[in-house]
């Protein structure tokens, strides 16, 4: 099969994915859901002359940030729970939430969880816990490609700030509005790897990395579309919506802290893979998948 060279991505912290094939198409990844199969907000025909404000920025941009919305407590509370870990990528459990209730009590927040029903349309399940202290630095993606088809945008994910985020830290970067694109489909994008890649089967997403973020890479270029940084004060919170075209930032100075906890959140009629769940003393749900207890 003919090799070609790819560029690395145009931005000041250029990526290099090597010498691989020729990379499909965007198009080729991606189709677009059935507009009866996902949230109200989503749908093309539905009537917007009553939305509140947070659900028509929610509809337009696929984001709402809502400044100083954490309180303090939680925060603090959390953040000396966390310190106890000397790892600066957290804990190593996709669900340390299991175990740690300081870090449950924040991600189930009363407010934030009826927040995004406002958005979703339905009650939220808490499934994914990512606590590292530095950028993810995973480059373009949309999260709801990773999950089962069925899943469809019934979805949301929020970046919290336990701190101040410098801009050097590698901040969270998204492109407004591209949660009306086309959904990349984790089947699609496997029909492109091969027998080998995908023994390893909970690595498929970072193996699929040298074709997916070159593809999407075109896309944005094609599109003109423009991205935002998320650079966040202490309390503040982003929440995503599955589809949008999102990335972690490379840090300008590798390695410096940035304070974070990012939860993922499925609605709870959405998520037959995930039968097993809790409730939290305010009736709030998360998955319970019986993880190994955490430091």
């Amino acid at each position: 099969m003919k090799k070609f060279w790819k560029k690395p991505q145009s931005s000041k912290n250029p990526r290099n994915y090597g010498l691989v094939a020729k990379h499909p198409s965007f198009t080729e990844l991606s189709d677009m859901p059935d507009p009866l199969l996902i949230p109200a907000l989503d749908r093309p025909d539905t009537n917007t002359s009553d939305l509140t404000e947070h659900q028509k920025e929610w509809r337009n941009s696929g984001v709402n940030i809502l400044p100083g919305f954490l309180p303090d407590n939680l925060i603090d509370a959390y953040i000396a729970r966390r310190e106890k870990l000397d790892q600066p990528g957290g804990w190593v459990s996709p669900t340390p939430y299991e175990h740690v209730p300081e870090l449950r009590e924040l991600a189930l927040y009363s407010p934030l969880m009826d927040h995004m029903k406002h958005l979703i349309g339905e009650d939220m399940l808490l499934h994914l816990a990512l606590t590292g202290w530095v950028s993810t630095e995973r480059d373009w993606h949309q999260d709801d490609y990773l999950n089962p088809s069925f899943v469809n945008s019934w979805y949301a994910a929020v970046w919290i700030a336990l701190d101040d985020i410098h801009p050097d830290a590698g901040p969270f970067e998204y492109i407004p509005g591209s949660h009306k694109w086309p959904l990349l489909r984790g089947e699609k994008v496997r029909n492109y790897m091969t027998a080998e890649e995908l023994k390893d089967w909970s690595n498929w997403p970072n193996k699929s990395e040298k074709f997916v973020v070159p593809a999407v890479e075109n896309e944005i270029e094609r599109r003109a579309q423009p991205s935002a940084k998320f650079i966040a004060k202490r309390g503040d919170v982003l929440i995503w919506h599955g589809r949008l075209m999102h990335r972690g930032t490379q840090a300008n100075q590798p390695g410096m802290m940035r304070k974070s906890l990012i939860c993922h959140y499925s609605g709870i009629n959405h998520r037959e893979d995930m039968p097993e769940r809790a409730e939290d003393k305010y009736g709030n749900i998360y998955a319970v998948f019986g993880s190994s207890p955490v430091e």
